[in-house]
């Protein structure tokens, strides 16, 4: 304890670390306050800058994300709805500074650590939350599904003439969110990283408290009942299985199975639900089936009536299935820009299918419907370097932190794609914080641990603006001859 103390005195006092700490926080708080707790960040990061000579940086993840940021301003031209749109990229531009922010403050293993050891508190916190909220309704049989903030969000929105829905989720917990998918798609982003934590250096109370941590989000999870966040979460746990398995393999095997036997029946029987309910025929009735040489759908309609009567008891699912389709006829129309930035654009397509919901509920389609084959593509360009990265993180077993952090990012990525199946997870400011937050400690973690480059965002600046003024020079030379 002593050593932590001391640890914390000597940080304590570092500007870099509120500016981090700021953005971790994010969650704990209504959305409305994501923005303000990046600006504070900035202010901090500010203060780092001028005591250590450094300035603002972007590696290879931010140069990407500077070029999109760039084409979702270009689409603004097409945009089904621009005001929407227009907003939407204040958005992401806005909390692109949480991305700007890690990059360039998490310069050392040292606070790489500490950012971690953050987070992990976060996570847990956020989760001890979430258990809360749902013993208080199983034991005390109290209303208390509707998130931490529900009563500030109504008082708020309503004095700034903001639509706000409550919707019942029926005993989901959603802690500090105000969806149980919201609350399923943070921790199975963050638990790689807690995870990652948890398994370097040595035994400690901050790693004791740690693993606790870890313990509750496990159960924050499960009482979320969100079936993709329990897919992202096996995938994960999958992955880490195999990366584990030649090093430790009893402890492996025991840690899963003591795992499997915890899982309450409650998270196991909404995980069932998954599979259509047509699978689970008697086995005489297969054995006829069998005998008949099925037929393939002969249109579009009979498919999805099939996989509807497949899910005729869980309307989540089934109608999944037809904004899909929906959607995907939009993006069929649109293929390369897409119809604009923001979820207002798939909001319209949808509606007019005469479908009252916000967006795709998954990732892969509501980009491709917002900004087509483009976006798509640095998407996927994003995702491919930080694979490509974490790979050759994984390569490096003699490094036990960089192997680890290597699975922490890949972990990340794998769960915001399984997760992103079934659902859109940066929907809200505290997500979209949440993501920028770990892309740049995943580009901090590749500078310090890869020697991976990094430009100063002025150079960058000036490289974007310099033939915009060249261009404006000439002109004027122009105009000035023919005068």
């Amino acid at each position: 304890m002593k050593r932590v103390k001391e640890s914390w005195l000597s940080v304590r006092n570092e500007p870099w670390l509120y500016s981090v700490l700021l953005l971790i926080l994010a969650p704990l708080f209504p959305d409305y306050m994501s923005f303000i707790l990046v600006i504070a960040s900035f202010i901090f990061a500010r203060q780092d800058m001028k005591r250590t000579g450094r300035r603002f940086s972007v590696g290879t993840v931010g140069l990407l994300m500077l070029a999109a940021l760039g084409y979702m301003a270009f689409s603004l031209v097409y945009s089904t709805d621009p005001v929407g749109s227009f907003w939407s990229l204040i958005m992401w531009i806005s909390l692109f500074g949480a991305y700007l922010v890690a990059s360039s403050v998490l310069t050392d293993r040292h606070r790489l650590r500490t950012a971690m050891l953050c987070m992990t508190a976060v996570v847990g916190l956020v989760s001890f939350l979430g258990v809360g909220q749902y013993l208080f309704g199983a034991v005390l049989d109290l209303d208390m599904e509707h998130g931490l903030w529900n009563g500030l969000d109504r008082l708020v929105y309503g004095l700034l003439k903001v639509p706000f829905d409550v919707l019942d989720f029926n005993g989901r917990v959603s802690s500090t969110f105000n969806n149980p998918n919201l609350l399923a798609a943070y921790l199975v982003m963050t638990i790689p990283f807690a995870v990652a934590y948890v398994l370097t250096g040595t035994r400690s109370k901050p790693k004791a408290l740690s693993r606790i941590s870890l313990i509750l989000s496990a159960y924050a999870l499960g009482f979320s009942f969100s079936r993709g966040g329990y897919l992202a979460f096996i995938a994960v746990a999958l992955l880490l299985f195999c990366l584990f398995i030649n090093k430790k393999f009893v402890m492996t095997v025991l840690t899963t199975i003591y795992i499997v036997l915890l899982i309450p029946p409650v998270i196991s029987n909404r995980l069932i639900t998954v599979v259509p309910s047509n699978v689970n025929t008697p086995a005489d009735s297969v054995v006829v089936e069998e005998e008949v040489t099925p037929q393939p759908p002969a249109t579009l309609e009979e498919l999805e009536e099939e996989i509807s009567e497949g899910y005729a008891e869980d309307n989540s699912v089934q109608m999944r299935f037809v904004m899909w389709k929906k959607v995907l006829s939009g993006v069929v129309k649109r293929p390369l820009f897409g119809s604009g930035i923001g979820i207002q654009t798939t909001q319209k397509t949808l509606s007019a299918a005469g479908l009252e919901y916000k967006h795709a509920h998954n990732l892969f389609l509501e980009i491709l419907a917002q900004g087509g084959l483009i976006l798509f593509g640095f998407f996927a360009t994003v995702l491919l370097v930080l694979m490509r990265r974490s790979l050759r993180l994984l390569k490096r077993r003699h490094n036990q932190e960089a192997w680890l952090l290597g699975f922490a990012i890949l972990g990340a990525c794998l769960a915001l794609c399984v997760h992103g199946v079934f659902d859109f997870p940066l929907l809200t400011p505290r997500m979209l914080v949440t993501a920028m937050l770990l892309l740049g400690i995943a580009e901090s973690v590749a500078r310090v641990y890869l020697k991976a480059p990094v430009r100063e965002l002025s150079a960058v600046w000036a490289g974007i603006i310099r033939p915009f003024r060249r261009l404006v020079e000439n002109a004027t030379q122009k105009t000035a001859k023919h005068g």
